[in-house]
């Protein structure tokens, strides 16, 4: 039985710089897909589109949240998904919610670390990292998401495309993997939608027709960018938080934000 260690990590890291330039990634071989609901108003993604998808659950099989794989050995949430006396797991490659696909690989969650400073209450810094065991084998439907390293290295995005579990119209849970596009949303209006003002950590976003619900916590944002010649699927932010209900704009968690944070909590993990 593995034994599941849960600790917070904090560092503190500057505003983002738009320009754009040779990056530094966190796995160099990432953002490749296979192929050339928390998701309301979403439409389902093909297998194999999104391999660094990853679905949390408890006990057997009670989803929880999603996530993604960034690294051979660590996985990306939220982090008001990782409570203190849960024993969480994660299948990599998987697709369906109802059966489980043959491309589906399950891994122990061996350490959780929360950044420290994560507010239950504003949902700042709603950012954690899961290692996972055994050390994960990159295959056409497992491969991680792309992470700058250096935040000043990110490119400026306003759009994004947004995957996950989580509600559709007809089920609590989708039985397939979901997908929606999503465009920033200005402050003002999210304010006036969900009663928060957006802090420099967190990204305000929706759809006209669609958004993420409950359920989808901790599912990447991801855009396809041109990094060193080669265009990959980086992530830029993941699922913070809504309303209850679907259709108004949601807070996601700025990753690039936290592109320090990554790196130390990652070289810690290594070592732990």
């Amino acid at each position: 039985m593995s034994c599941l260690l849960i600790l917070t990590f904090v560092c503190f890291v500057g505003l983002l710089n738009p320009q754009k330039t040779v990056a530094q990634l966190l796995e160099p071989n990432c953002g490749i897909t296979g192929i050339k609901d928390l998701i309301f108003g979403g439409t389902n993604a093909k297998h194999g589109e999104n391999p660094w998808m990853a679905y949390l659950y408890l006990n057997e099989n009670d989803f929880l949240c999603g996530g993604s794989l960034i690294h051979k050995r660590f996985a990306l949430t939220a982090a008001h998904c990782i409570v203190n006396g849960q024993t969480l797991s994660v299948r990599l490659g998987e697709y369906y919610t109802e059966s489980r696909a043959k491309s589906s690989i399950a891994y122990s969650v061996t350490l959780a670390i929360r950044n420290r400073l994560f507010s239950k209450h504003t949902y700042e810094h709603d950012i954690g990292i899961l290692k996972l065991d055994p050390e994960v084998q990159f295959n056409a439907n497992i491969r991680p998401i792309c992470i700058f390293t250096d935040a000043s290295r990110a490119p400026f995005v306003t759009s994004y495309t947004v995957t996950g579990w989580g509600k559709t119209r007809e089920l609590w849970v989708a039985d397939k993997l979901q997908t929606l596009e999503l465009e920033d949303i200005s402050p003002a209006s999210c304010y006036e939608h969900l009663g928060m003002h957006v802090k420099a950590g967190q990204i305000c976003a929706g759809h006209p027709t669609g958004d993420t619900c409950l359920g989808d916590s901790g599912s990447p944002l991801g855009h396809l960018v041109n990094i060193n010649g080669s265009m990959r699927y980086t992530q830029f932010g993941l699922v913070s938080y809504g309303r209850r209900v679907c259709r108004s704009p949601a807070v996601y968690t700025r990753v690039t934000y936290y592109a320090d944070w990554i790196v130390k909590v990652v070289k810690y993990g290594l070592s732990h």
